[in-house]
């Protein structure tokens, strides 16, 4: 029985951590000859489903939290006597200890931790790094990746816009490389209604990478260029209270109260889903997102930018529009497209519940499976 300890950024409800409790539930029902712990960075939502497929669930956050004044005094005092540091490596050589054939660092936020816990593991395990980011957001969360890469015996990436990525920017061996796209759970299909506001959707926590902003600009060319036409802009994610003020402001200045609507962070974001006609995908950068996979399933055509996002990989084959990047003229015109012509939009729905079925955990997790079991 090999021993795995997988380690996770958060247990919230999520690209990265979600996928890996897909995986992990699929392992857990299969049967497969695997002893699963998880080291999580934070907690989350997620936190007691993971609880049920582990053996053992660490949460690294447990050793830094602060709840009192005593909690606070004795933190300070270990920090002026430098014994902060000593008790996070007792920690984790707490964990090295328990002997693991394979380390696997679920998300590029994750390697640090992993590439420290094999430095004190004594019987030299496998670190192996399922990496679901693209360059912009690993040079933000671990600026020295270089570093870590020495120590990674085998990498996993989520599409091949980031296999190339890794491959070309950072020197990784192709050999020591593999593919495995992004997987989602089962999602509903989409039902199509006579009458209705015809809905464009997005979805993600809000940031300049989402490009809510980009979303708001393609709604406005749209009002300013079509007035006559009614379409509904909806934006489904969480959103701090400073971005939505931001955010207000450009929809109350731009007169677009009435088109474009951020919902928030929702339970069961499918509810949404299933009113879209189109999903925009304006991310900047976003290797494979998950919400692509499920409206794709749902059977909703997508546009996209170019040079952005693994999902053009897909769409290739049919199914939406990629369109150049940041080209939000474009990509409004496309919006329109799928406005006046209806067989098109059914055609390319379609088309996306055959090209993205492939994506579950069924397919993907046997997939990640075979590496682990080679490696």
């Amino acid at each position: 029985m090999k021993k795995i300890i997988f380690i996770s950024n958060n247990a919230t409800r999520t690209g990265a951590p979600y996928v890996l409790l897909l995986f992990l539930k699929w392992l857990k029902k299969e049967n497969k000859n695997i002893e699963i712990d998880v080291l999580f960075l934070e907690g989350g939502d997620l936190l007691d489903e993971f609880k049920q497929v582990a053996n053992v669930c660490y949460n690294y956050s447990d050793i830094l939290i602060r709840k009192s004044f005593g909690n606070r005094l004795y933190f300070y005092l270990l920090r002026k006597t430098n014994k902060t540091n000593t008790r996070k490596n007792r920690y984790i050589k707490k964990i090295a200890s328990q002997q693991y054939d394979i380390i696997y660092a679920n998300t590029i936020a994750s390697v640090s931790i992993a590439t420290l816990l094999k430095k004190n593991c004594s019987n030299q395990p496998k670190l192996v790094a399922h990496i679901h980011e693209l360059n912009t957001t690993i040079k933000a969360y671990l600026p020295n990746f270089k570093e870590h890469i020495p120590h990674i015996d085998l990498f996993i990436s989520v599409s091949n816009m980031v296999m190339q990525h890794l491959n070309l920017d950072w020197g990784i061996d192709p050999l020591k490389n593999y593919l495995v796209y992004e997987f989602s759970g089962k999602v509903a299909r989409k039902q199509e209604e006579n009458e209705k506001v015809f809905e464009v959707g997005a979805s993600g926590m809000v940031s300049s990478r989402k490009g809510d902003d980009l979303f708001i600009q393609v709604a406005n060319y749209i009002k300013i260029r079509y007035p006559e036409i009614k379409i509904k802009f909806t934006w489904v994610g969480q959103i701090y209270n400073r971005q939505r003020n931001l955010i207000e402001a450009d929809i109350e200045k731009a007169n677009l109260k009435e088109t474009v609507f951020f919902v928030g962070e929702q339970s069961d974001p499918e509810n949404y889903f299933k009113n879209f006609d189109i999903f925009l995908m304006t991310s900047r950068e976003d290797p494979f997102p998950l919400v692509c996979i499920e409206v794709g399933k749902m059977g909703i055509p997508i546009i996209c930018f170019e040079k952005a996002t693994g999902t053009a990989e897909i769409l290739v084959n049919g199914g939406g529009f990629i369109v150049p990047y940041l080209d939000v003229v474009v990509m409004a015109e496309k919006i329109i497209m799928y406005y006046n012509d209806v067989d098109l939009r059914l055609r390319d729905g379609e088309m996306n519940k055959v090209n993205f079925s492939r994506f579950t955990a069924e397919i993907m997790g046997a997939e990640l499976y075979t590496i682990l079991e080679n490696i």
